[in-house]
């Protein structure tokens, strides 16, 4: 039997989201939370509006993800489990990313609620599919929800059209949100592989395709709005 070459490359089975098999009351949890947070951010956006349309408008926008929140903590219920003591010890690291993201001008945060909820309901809804039985299909329903993207993607239009140099910040800023996104990503990547005992390096090229499929989705949400990802 042929022996393998010294310094052969070793094979690197690559995992896509429904591979991984997450731990169901820590999934719910984690998401849950990020909802609970995602409608503090976007009801916050939407009392710095100065257009009556513009606050009504991302007001139901956070209806929206308060309701994803509402059904993701009556899952937990269902199961026996307060939602509040699941989705504690995820607090410390979601309520991180939002002090990264908070201190922007408004179409910033108009931004970030847009790609960091598109961002974060593609992958948590990918990821529920290694679920088992039911829940993984009711977590994805919930999460592939629309909360009213194209609503924050017209008052961003909107903004652009009125203020050319607004373009040039957003583009940078949209470069800052795909980067801590990916952070939490990676937060919950690293709750849920698999030990297979191989170097880190190796790891991080299992996981590769994963967060290159989040960049492709960032990258398509940005060309929406004309703007550089």
């Amino acid at each position: 039997m042929p022996r393998p070459r010294r310094g052969a490359a070793r094979r690197v089975d690559r995992v896509a989201l429904p591979d991984l098999r997450p731990d169901t009351d820590a999934l719910l949890g984690r998401v849950a939370y990020l909802k609970l947070a995602l409608f503090e951010s976007a009801s916050a956006v939407a009392g710095r509006a100065t257009d009556l349309g513009d606050r009504e408008a991302i007001t139901r926008v956070a209806a929206a993800v308060l309701e994803q929140h509402t059904e993701l903590s009556s899952m937990l219920e269902d199961r026996g489990i307060a939602s509040a003591a699941a989705m504690h010890p995820f607090t410390a690291d979601i309520d991180r990313y939002r002090r990264r993201l908070a201190e922007s001008g408004w179409h910033e945060s108009v931004l970030t609620l847009h790609l960091s909820a598109g961002l974060l309901d593609d992958f948590f809804a990918g990821l529920a599919a290694g679920l088992p039985g039911p829940a993984g299909g009711r977590v994805a329903e919930v999460l592939e929800r629309d909360i009213g993207h194209d609503v924050l993607v017209g008052v961003l239009q909107q903004g652009l059209a009125a203020d050319k140099r607004l373009g040039s910040r957003l583009a940078l800023w949209g470069r800052r949100i795909v980067g801590d996104t990916l952070l939490v990503a990676r937060s919950a990547l690293d709750d849920v592989r698999d030990d297979a005992g191989l170097p880190a390096t190796t790891e991080e090229r299992r996981i590769e395709p994963v967060l290159n499929d989040l960049i492709a989705a960032h990258t398509r949400r940005m060309d929406r709005l004309g703007l550089t990802a």
